[in-house]
């Protein structure tokens, strides 16, 4: 059957919608059950907190150098067809994880399973966008902003339940029978989406910005243990910046790009994208490295852990569709502004945490800055949504995955070097010296993420509602 020639109306919007929340659910899912288990890892694995984070860090790093590639392979080949395929190497993934048995096999498992996932996230919104007509589409971004906060919620309870009361393994074993189902379901009840069987990939394209963004992450990896002004140090950023500006250039210039720059004219659409880095650049930080604060310092168990870390996606569970519903009403600009002026003063409150702190110290920090990311998700991503049209959603969803997974991987890598370097001056001192120290990274780090999101807020203050024929003239 020739999939382009059926409507998307073929199959109900609503299945789709269910179908692309439950591929969303487990990939967020495997973020935050990961972080939970983290302190438990290093542990199992003996091995720091510096390579402890590229269980986390790797998994996105994937996702973040292959999401317009298959944001754009889906516009071309039919979105419905990739999930599938996506939804099937997540799963091989998942059950690499669970037979790890040392921290560099857990590390590339973890990136075997990014591979599936930055293709559902990059084709997922897709689907529900060109499912739903542009008045109901917030709504419906809503929901899966909706599903987000649900597998962030999740993860810490049934992360800290497992490895509390089973074995770290079952984290991962969980996804293979649900990811199986949802493979069938895809292929068997879902048809109709476009495509453009003629596009051609942008192979020397993706490869640059593969390039580009894997050496800025390695330079902030480890900038302090080379030096940062070592000779090493600096060459990997100046392979980052050339391969940049390569990338760039090639864009320019050849039929099919990978990331079509004709989006960034938008004035509204570059404002949703920077500020879109800045939110998840500022805040993923607390998901990752808080673990360690309450388990080490805390000593708190891993269950009562994971319920701490689930007061912020719950704040997200009930924030985030009722902020999408608003945004198709009053439009996204005071809505994402007042949240990211919000989520900044979460992360400055927590320049008060200390050893003495006790769990509702914690739990309402983390209520604080969530409620501030609940209100900017939605509202942005369906303004980031609404600039361009159909045969564009796939390039467009993956735009607004690859700046949410930068501004992770570019978070917590520079979180990682702000707390490892606190830490080096403590290496060799007493417990408490060295918990004092962690702290006063974290603090720093956390303190860094409140500018950006103080600034992100201003500049969010100044976008407009998107002009569609701006985008693709």
């Amino acid at each position: 059957m020739d999939n382009s020639k059926i409507t998307p109306q073929s199959t109900p919007k609503w299945l789709i919608l269910t179908l692309v929340c439950m591929g969303t659910f487990m990939s967020t899912l495997d973020i935050s059950i990961v972080t939970v288990a983290m302190p438990t890892l290093r542990s199992v694995f003996h091995t720091t907190v510096a390579v402890s984070q590229w269980f986390v860090l790797s998994y996105n790093f994937v996702i973040t150098i292959l999401l317009l590639t298959f944001g754009k392979l889906g516009d071309m080949i039919g979105r419905r067809r990739l999930y599938s395929y996506g939804i099937l190497v997540f799963v091989t993934g998942s059950a690499a994880c669970g037979l790890s048995i040392s921290a560099a096999m857990l590390i590339l498992a973890r990136a075997a399973q990014g591979i599936g996932s930055a293709v559902t996230m990059s084709a997922g919104p897709a689907l529900v966008s060109e499912a739903f007509p542009e008045g109901e589409r917030g709504r419906a971004l809503g929901f899966i902003g909706m599903v987000v906060a649900a597998g962030l919620l999740a993860g810490p309870l049934i992360g800290g339940a497992i490895v509390q009361y089973l074995s770290w393994h079952w984290m991962f074993f969980l996804n293979v029978p649900a990811g199986l189902v949802l493979s069938v379901l895809l292929s068997t009840r879902v048809q109709g989406f476009n495509t453009n069987q003629n596009g051609r990939l942008d192979i020397l394209g993706a490869a640059l910005m593969a390039v580009s963004i894997s050496s800025a992450l390695m330079g902030l990896t480890y900038g302090h243990d080379f030096g940062w002004g070592s000779a090493l140090t600096l060459s990997i950023f100046g392979l980052a910046v050339i391969s940049a500006i390569l990338f760039l250039k090639t864009e320019a210039r050849v039929k099919n790009p990978v990331l079509d720059l004709r989006l960034f004219k938008n004035r509204g659409f570059k404002i949703g994208a920077i500020s879109g880095w800045a939110s998840y650049a500022s805040t993923i930080p607390v998901l990752v490295f808080m673990p360690f604060y309450i388990e080490d310092i805390l000593h708190y168990q891993p269950d009562k852990m994971g319920m701490i870390l689930a007061s912020g996606p719950l704040t997200l569970a009930f924030i985030a569709p009722i902020a999408g519903h608003l945004s198709d009403r009053i439009g996204s600009r005071a809505l994402t502004s007042l949240g990211l002026a919000i989520a900044g003063v979460g992360l400055f409150s927590m320049q008060w945490l200390t050893p003495a702190c006790n769990w509702f110290d914690v739990a309402w920090r983390l209520v604080l800055m969530n409620l501030g990311s609940a209100m900017f998700v939605p509202p942005n991503s369906s303004f980031i949504m609404s600039s361009v049209k159909v045969e564009d959603y796939g390039v467009a969803s993956g735009t607004i995955a690859l700046v949410r997974n930068l501004g992770m991987v570019s978070g917590i890598a520079l979180a990682g070097a702000i707390i490892t370097s606190a830490e080096q001056h403590a290496i060799s001192g007493e417990l408490l010296i060295q918990h004092l120290a962690f702290i006063s990274g974290l603090k720093s780090a956390l303190l860094f993420g409140m500018v950006l999101s103080f600034g992100a807020a201003a500049v969010s203050a100044m976008r407009v509602h998107p002009v569609k024929k701006e985008v693709v003239s």
